[in-house]
């Protein structure tokens, strides 16, 4: 039998690190200071840190400690880690995934230029002038989706639903010209598919329905989704022939999509697990943790072992109007409510709410369990409803109160 792997980790939590070294990993951790802890200390048998997150010169640093420490291959659940990890395992040779299949899946411009090349593709153009804006209008119609090409968690994105709302993108881009995309909008629910492919076989861990607001932050998350057989294997269908289409053959991926009255569409997709709670809610429902099957699957070079799913698990955040907080109201009567199983505030008094624009504007969230979707959303968003957050409108710089 062969020895375990040494694997590098690049950033995030401890919850990877510790589900590595369960499994027989040697892990070593690079990130920087504030985020290496004890429980990193714990399970890590190196760590390299470094107050930076600059990709070069991690790169550099980990081809270099390579030489005298090395590892069979690098990993990270975290965003800003990716293209990092793959330029790492590209400069070494260690695989699996292409740096081209990573860095398309960072970049929305890219990945819709391959998709559009095999027939998938869905209307979109990189706004490098207002003038390419008014000729992607033009083509598409009203409404217009507009967002940054290597955005995440719907910051900076914007639904263009008339002339009026031109104005505002216009200025966007000449500020920063290749930096913006813009797509059809595509009417239906939305959902993602939470996949961990191994030698390019996608095993589907679970489907999650989506619930967002109008500005197209996301509200909540439900799993399993609420769909037919048929939708649910057509939109398992659809993320196994995407992440075939991009090559991604190993690890983890979470692709968003939209059932169209045509069939589903890809939105996006990562390949890491989803935010917002998703681990957890899947977690919940398929009795293992995905981090868990992840390093499982690297330590034995083996398909992990999926069960079958039991019950529903949702989480539901918390909004509150633009203002200063001056209280918290609420919270231990929602943690205590029928089948929350956590929640958390995500802002104090005296901090500032801003305009909900992004997953980072909202100001807490309540995780909760049930038999079905239809009963756990109905938990969760009582126990929602149950927390108040009160704030109080913020005087404009420079002008006197009213």
């Amino acid at each position: 039998m062969s020895e375990p792997p040494t694997v590098l980790v690049l950033g995030g939590g401890t919850r990877l690190p510790r589900a590595l070294h369960r499994a027989g990993v040697r892990v070593i951790f690079a990130g920087t200071p504030d985020e290496f802890t004890g429980g990193h200390q714990a399970v890590c048998a190196e760590a390299w840190l470094a107050d930076t997150v600059d990709e070069d010169f991690w790169v550099r640093r980990a081809t270099a400690l390579h030489q005298d420490s090395p590892f069979s291959r690098v990993v990270s659940l975290r965003e800003r880690f990716l293209s990092c990890a793959a330029r790492i395992n590209h400069a070494l040779g260690l695989g699996p995934n292409s740096l081209e299949t990573v860095l398309m899946l960072k970049d929305k411009a890219v990945m819709r230029q391959v998709l559009a090349a095999n027939g998938a593709g869905v209307l979109a153009r990189l706004l490098e002038t207002p003038e390419d804006l008014r000729f992607f209008v033009q083509e598409a119609g009203f409404p217009v989706i507009v967002k940054p090409r290597d955005g995440t968690g719907s910051e900076g994105v914007v639904v263009l639903r008339g002339p009026q709302d031109l104005p505002g993108v216009r200025a966007r881009i000449e500020d920063r010209p290749g930096t913006l995309l813009a797509e059809e909008f595509l009417n239906g629910p939305e959902f993602s598919v939470e996949t961990l492919s191994f030698e390019g076989v996608h095993q589907v861990l679970e489907v999650t329905e989506k619930f967002v607001g109008e500005n197209l932050v996301e509200a909540g998350h439900l799993v399993p989704a609420r769909v037919s057989a048929a939708d649910r294997d057509a939109l398992v269908e659809a993320t196994r022939e995407f992440l075939g289409r991009v090559g991604l053959v190993d690890g983890p991926a979470h692709t968003e999509l939209i059932l169209t009255p045509a069939g589903p569409r890809v939105v996006e997709s990562h390949n890491r697990y989803g935010g917002d709670g998703i681990n957890d809610l899947v977690r919940s429902v398929i009795g293992a943790d995905p981090r868990d099957l992840f390093a499982r699957q690297i330590a034995k070079r083996e398909p992990a072992v999926v069960g079958t799913g039991s019950g529903a698990a949702a989480v539901w955040f918390v909004t509150a109007r633009p203002g200063r907080v001056t209280a918290l109201e609420g919270w231990d009567r929602a943690a205590a409510a029928p089948g929350v199983t956590a929640c958390e505030t995500m802002v104090a008094v005296g901090d500032l709410v801003v305009p909900l624009s992004g997953s980072d504007d909202r100001c807490g969230w309540v995780m909760a369990t049930g038999a079905t979707g239809d009963e756990v959303l109905s938990r969760v968003r009582h126990a929602v409803s149950l927390i108040g957050i009160r704030t109080e409108p913020e005087e404009a710089p420079g002008l006197p109160a009213c």
